[in-house]
């Protein structure tokens, strides 16, 4: 069985000064439905988890395991299990690649809104998005209050420009306090500024898109409007 575990993007990001450790949001995000990362799952003949990919680094890190451990702890699965990764979706990106495959593994065993998100709260906060099924969502809080959107927003893989920068969401909030972006109300997306003060390569491609989450991939602005 091929599982499909789909990219999404933000069309929008507002970002608020952070409070304590965290962050709180305003985001539209949207699935892009032809662009997603392929999985295949099987019993391991080993007395471990393993996962192929090919990318080599995750192979080791990679949120799936953690997702396998919780399983287990609360009885959904009791064996190994082989994973198989075709990635696509580029690390990095801004597009939800490692939440999407740790959700859509997730869902394969099980469909128990409070596991899925006990997995949430340790993993990532694009995880929220993932669980719920929709197609265009409006995010808020602490990316962790998802609410159908009215207007659905289709963006295809076209629409996308994939730099092939790897941006360190960590590091983009980081530089967001520092710069104080959040008094740059009227950006779509906040965390754009800040993103492309610490990554310059990504400036070229401003004029033509908009980022994504905290980067490097932007949608067309033509794709937007």
């Amino acid at each position: 069985m091929l599982i499909k575990s789909f990219a999404k993007v933000n069309i929008n990001l507002k970002v608020r000064k952070r409070k304590k450790h965290l962050h709180k949001i305003y985001s539209i995000f949207t699935i892009v439905e032809d662009f997603y990362d392929e999985i295949k799952i099987e019993k391991s003949k080993e007395n471990k988890n393993i996962i192929i990919c090919n990318i080599k680094e995750l192979e080791s890190d990679n949120y799936i395991f953690k997702v396998l451990k919780i399983l287990k702890e609360e009885g959904i699965v009791d064996c190994f299990y082989k994973i198989s990764i075709k990635k696509n979706i580029p690390i990095g990106s801004g597009l939800g690649g490692g939440s999407s495959n740790a959700v859509a593994v997730a869902k394969y065993f099980t469909k128990d809104k409070k596991i899925l998100s006990k997995i949430a709260k340790q993993i990532g906060t694009d995880c929220y998005f993932f669980i719920n099924d929709y197609k265009t969502a409006i995010v808020k809080g602490y990316g962790n209050k998802i609410k159908k959107s009215k207007k659905e927003t289709i963006i295809r893989f076209k629409d996308l420009i994939l730099t092939g920068i790897n941006c360190s969401t960590k590091e983009v909030y980081k530089k967001f306090d520092e710069i104080k972006a959040w008094k740059n109300k009227y950006e779509p997306n906040m965390l754009e500024i800040p993103a492309l003060k610490i990554y310059s390569e990504l400036i070229e491609y401003r004029e033509i898109g908009q980022m994504s989450g905290s980067g490097s991939t932007f949608i067309k602005k033509t794709s937007l409007s």
